[in-house]
């Protein structure tokens, strides 16, 4: 009879297949429905493979059509004669990017279509009756691993070829050379290079990418080679020493100054040759020689007992108001022989020999003792002190030096070392709370210089004019490391004139109590540094309120410390109240002493103490409603005076719903916090029957529970389950998408032992896991116990009942046998 059915089935299933292939309709005139198990599995993959076919077709048709749109406008907008706005090289430029981000867009393509059809195989696998085999799934998977493969290296490739087509990009320009001759007497020649590139966006691997990648216009590895130009008689060899010289690294708009000996003699064209970022430049650069020039460093008027003397400073070569204070010019730079920082000479370094230095008062007569100082030799760079003893008392002279056969006339000012600058106040105050509450400084500074080399008849315009100090440099710097303090960082004071005051404004970057002034101007050879302490000056009596943890961030359930620095500048003695404005009813809060740990409600400076710290304690509750969870709670902490406290009001140190307009009309110091709760992340895993017995074959069943016991909703939970290595296990669902607060859902676990698995008790363990703000929770494991029996082995209580049943029928037997007696 069983085997009747079976045949019977097997023929419906036959007729079923033979109806699908001939196209034959049921007697409502429709199609029998699809299932995988009526079709044979050929037919079953070839129209699998024919749906996927399709759905690959609809995505590259809109593609296909968009890109056809795309080259048709393209093609409109293209000039009627054919001609491009484009250069050839943007052109070329643009075609190769656009290969390759085609390329990128088929690898993409091709790559969503292998997707799909892994997808497709995945969820037939899963059916009851599939006809998918597991290599047919594995050859999809390792298709759409290929397919993802190609199309990264596609995107990557997309960045090089943009990376390197904008190579024209970055530019090395030649600013200056020079050509010299050393102290030594060689021939020597100094380069200035500058980087003019400018940063570049990649605007396509910028979109591919997802945001914008900028390329610095930092050029790295730059050699520089000088070579002879090529013509009749030269090859374009090498002609300096050293051969090659290294820029480890110029930045953007960045200068370089580079030294090389020329071993060449008579050579005025050269070949600057730049090596950089796979490229090579050559710039043909005739060198110039100047003219050999004596500058005046400085002329000093001093006293020597009752005489007056002049210390006149020569220096070979020319000097500039960057260089004016500075006997040579110190450039960095790195060569291939080594990385020390060298001395780069600019100026022509051809000897003069024989100079000649007299002093002249404005009627060109001598004035100065020796009449006249005669110079040997003076070198290139080389600086020559001359000391003259002054025949009049004259505030001004002319320096006269005579070489090469011509006079070269200085007239100089002369100026006493005895230039003073003198600081009158130094007030530390707070600006209006609307600005922030700014710590400010002002300084008061007089020149009290006194002259005394001017006559008894001098002017007092005259006397202004020789006291008056120009390029002075004030800045203002911390007590215990002599750091910069303020803001701006230095202030200038053009000029200053006798007995004129001026008065710079700082802003302190950092609260202290006294801070060191350095005053530099051209009279001083180090500048001065003078200690002094800040005058406490404030229009209101006003407790500026500061935190550098103003925005935190707390869990439900726990409490958030923020950090309070109360600062008064007035130095009489007074108590304040503590207020906080518009903090969340149900957040409670409290004020604490960081260091007796008491609660506050009210703070008193005195004049020894202007500076007092406390700690906002802001405790959660368990509950809150989801609308304030992950949302910022902005709200206020202010210090008041007694009057503005009582005008306010307020209940236990809090003031609610007072609006942004009259928060920021409160006298006292206001400072703003931000809050953030968060909700705790917490799963549990429940198990009714963690103990399950089978035989060996079955497969154990069960439903576990997975709830959301946390304080906030869940997304993206994953079951995991632990068992033997050749146990297979199912889990469904096996990703919630997401779990409300309190919710639970039901979990369906199927265990499959191995067929061959022996007789015993057998472990697995069920876990759940989540990943909240990139921080992952997990359940505590709850084991299953599986107790695996054999399919003969009898349980006790079946062999009990057996007994009992034979010996009821002994019973009946040995009763039948004696009544028949």
């Amino acid at each position: 009879m069983e085997g009747w059915r079976k045949r019977q089935k097997n023929g419906r299933m036959k007729q079923r297949r033979e109806d699908w292939k001939n196209g034959k309709k049921d007697g409502n005139n429709r199609l029998p429905p699809f299932h995988a198990s009526t079709l044979p599995s050929e037919d079953f993959q070839f129209l699998t493979r024919m749906l996927i076919f399709i759905i690959a077709m609809g995505m590259l048709l809109p593609s296909a059509l968009f890109e056809g749109r795309l080259a048709a406008e393209t093609e409109e907008s293209t000039p009627p004669n054919g001609n491009s706005t484009k250069t050839r090289d943007e052109q070329d430029r643009h075609i190769k990017i656009e290969i390759e981000r085609q390329k990128m867009k088929s690898a993409e393509r091709l790559m969503t279509i292998k997707k799909i059809e892994l997808e497709k195989l995945q969820a037939m696998m899963k059916e009851e009756n599939n006809i998918v085999t597991v290599a047919e799934v594995n050859t999809a998977k390792e298709g759409y691993e290929t397919a993802v493969s190609e199309y990264e290296q596609a995107k990557l490739e997309l960045q090089r070829v943009e990376l390197e087509s904008l190579q024209d990009e970055w530019h090395i320009s030649v600013e200056e050379t020079s050509l010299y001759e050393s102290r030594d007497g060689r021939e020597m020649f100094s380069i200035t290079l500058r980087n003019n590139s400018s940063p570049v966006k990649l605007v396509e691997s910028s979109e591919v990418v997802g945001q914008d990648i900028i390329i610095s216009a930092q050029i790295d590895d730059i050699f520089v080679t000088i070579r002879e130009q090529e013509s009749y008689g030269s090859s374009g060899a090498i002609i300096t020493e050293p051969y090659e010289q290294r820029i480890e690294t110029l930045k953007e708009d960045e200068s370089v100054t580079l030294k090389f000996e020329l071993i060449k003699e008579n050579i005025r064209d050269v070949v600057v040759e730049l090596k950089y970022s796979g490229r090579e430049e050559n710039k043909n650069i005739h060198l110039s020689q100047e003219d050999p020039y004596i500058s005046v460093v400085s002329a000093r008027r001093y006293k020597e007992g009752d005489r007056r003397r002049l210390e006149v400073v020569l220096r070979y070569g020319a000097l500039n108001d960057e260089t004016a204070d500075d006997e040579t010019e110190v450039i960095d730079t790195t060569t291939a022989a080594d990385d020390e920082t060298e001395v780069v000479d600019t100026t022509t370094a051809q000897e003069i020999n024989n100079i000649y230095v007299s002093i002249k008062d404005d009627t060109a007569a001598i004035i100065g003792f020796p009449y006249e100082h005669r110079i040997p030799t003076l070198k290139d760079g080389e600086e020559k002190t001359l000391d003259f003893e002054l025949r009049r008392n004259v505030d001004s002279v002319t320096v006269s030096l005579t070489y090469l056969e011509e006079e070269n006339p200085y007239k100089i000012h002369l100026e006493e070392d005895t230039r003073h600058i003198s600081i009158l106040s130094a007030k530390k105050f707070r600006v209006a709370s609307n600005t922030g509450g700014q710590m400010m400084v002002t300084l008061q500074l007089k020149n009290t210089s006194t002259t005394e080399a001017m006559s008894i008849n001098a002017t007092p315009e005259e006397i202004a004019a020789a006291n008056e100090i120009r390029s002075i440099y004030v800045s203002l710097l911390d007590t215990v490391d002599g750091t910069n303090i303020v803001k701006p960082y230095e202030a200038k004071i053009p000029v200053l004139g006798y007995n004129e005051t001026v008065e710079l404004t700082f802003q302190l970057q950092k609260d202290v109590e006294s801070l060191q002034v350095s005053l530099n101007y051209p009279e001083l050879e180090m500048p001065e540094t003078r200690l002094i302490y800040l005058q406490k000056e404030s229009a209101l009596d006003v407790v500026n309120v500061s935190s550098l943890r103003f925005s935190q961030e707390g869990n439900l359930g726990s409490s958030v410390t923020y950090d309070l620095t109360l600062d008064r500048l007035a130095e009489t003695e007074n108590t304040f109240q503590l207020r906080v404005i518009n903090l969340l009813n149900r957040l409670s809060f409290e004020f604490q002493d960081p260091e007796t740990q008491s609660r506050q409600s009210q703070v008193k400076f005195t004049q020894e103490q202007s500076k007092r710290n406390l700690s906002l304690i802001v405790y959660l509750p368990e509950e809150l409603d989801a609308s304030y969870l992950d949302s910022t709670l902005e709200f206020y902490v202010a210090v008041l005076d007694e009057a503005e406290a009582n005008e306010l009001g307020g209940v236990n140190n809090r003031l609610d719903d007072l609006p942004a307009e009259q928060i920021a009309s409160i006298q006292g110091g206001v400072e703003r916090f931000e809050l953030i709760p968060k909700g705790v992340p917490e799963i549990e895993v429940f198990v009714q029957n963690a103990f399950q017995t089978i035989k060996i074959g079955e497969e154990v069943n069960m439903t576990a529970t997975l709830k959301n016991i946390g304080t906030r909703d869940l997304v993206d939970i994953r079951m995991i389950v632990d068992v033997n290595t050749d146990w297979k296990y199912t889990v469904v669902p096996e990703v919630i998408s997401s779990l409300i607060r309190n919710e639970e859902k039901e979990i369906q676990l199927t265990l499959s032992p191995p067929s061959d698995i022996g007789v015993g008790e057998y472990q697995a363990k069920l876990n759940a896991e989540v990943t909240v703000d990139n921080r992952k929770f997990e359940a505590r494991d709850r084991s299953i116990t599986v107790q695996v029996e054999s399919k003969t082995q009898m349980s006790v209580t079946t062999l009990l009942f057996g007994a009992l049943i034979l010996l009821m029928i002994a019973i009946v037997i040995v009763t039948i046998r004696i009544s028949r007696r």
